[in-house]
């Protein structure tokens, strides 16, 4: 996001881009044509156009992410008017790292394995207060960030993905033959079954003698007692011996 001018808002005016104007411990965002007037009242003031700008070379610092309420260049002149070096990698004199919005894994792992001190730019107002007060203190914990991913990464999660595609189609394929086994027990089960309802009611032994006596022409009632001569008759003719002549009372 970029920080738009105070004046103009003041003003009612359309708000243009801005840069911070720090006097002391404060700080104005202000637009190029703002701070040519803030610049004119203190000319006025002092009778002189101010002293060249000196700054102390103060060492490397990388900025990484989206600094809240900068855009990136002019995020960058404010470190670089506080007497920074602006650089993408840590170096042997990189004093800070900057983490804004979204920083830069392979960044913030840099400053982690040399140890460089962190300023968290997402804090309200830090990046600001550090423009106004010249103090760009590291006491912040690295972001986590997740790590970018390499080709090695990349083809071990294609690897990964090919060995869950073969194990997801081996387990269908199982699952499928017993399906296919159970549903073949259940249809073979239900011939057995759908079978022994058409087959013919099984007669106990008395029931077949009462119906084998009834088709020889014997008279017997259908309950109570078989009597003995017909029951020896019914055994003698399905043991071959041919049928006894029976006298039976009606």
């Amino acid at each position: 996001m970029t920080a738009l001018c105070m004046a103009c808002k003041a003003k009612g005016q359309d708000q243009e881009a801005a840069t911070v104007i720090a006097v002391g411990h404060k700080g104005w965002d202000l637009c190029p044509e703002h701070a040519e007037r803030f610049g004119a009242y203190l000319a006025d003031i002092f009778g002189t156009d101010g002293l060249e700008p000196t700054v102390e070379a103060r060492g490397s610092v990388i900025i990484t992410g989206t600094i809240p309420g900068y855009d990136a260049d002019t995020a960058r002149m404010a470190l670089e008017n506080s007497g920074y070096r602006i650089v993408g990698h840590v170096e042997e004199d990189t004093a800070l790292i900057i983490c804004g919005v979204r920083p830069a894994p392979h960044k913030v792992k840099e400053a982690e394995t040399a140890g460089t001190p962190c300023m968290d730019a997402t804090r309200a107002g830090a990046f600001r207060g550090a423009v106004t007060s010249g103090q760009w203190i590291g006491e912040d914990p690295l972001p986590v960030v997740a790590r970018k991913k390499t080709a090695e990464d990349v083809q071990a999660q294609v690897e990964a993905e090919e060995k869950w595609r073969r194990e997801k189609n081996r387990r269908l394929t199982e699952s499928s033959v017993r399906w296919a086994e159970e549903r073949r027990e259940k249809e073979q089960q239900e011939i057995r079954r759908a079978a022994k309802q058409a087959q013919p009611p099984q007669l106990s032994e008395t029931q077949q003698i009462r119906a084998w006596a009834r088709g020889e022409g014997y008279t017997i009632s259908d309950r109570g007692v078989i009597p003995a001569a017909i029951r020896e008759a019914y055994r003698h003719a399905h043991a071959d011996q041919g049928e006894l002549d029976l006298e039976v009372a009606s």
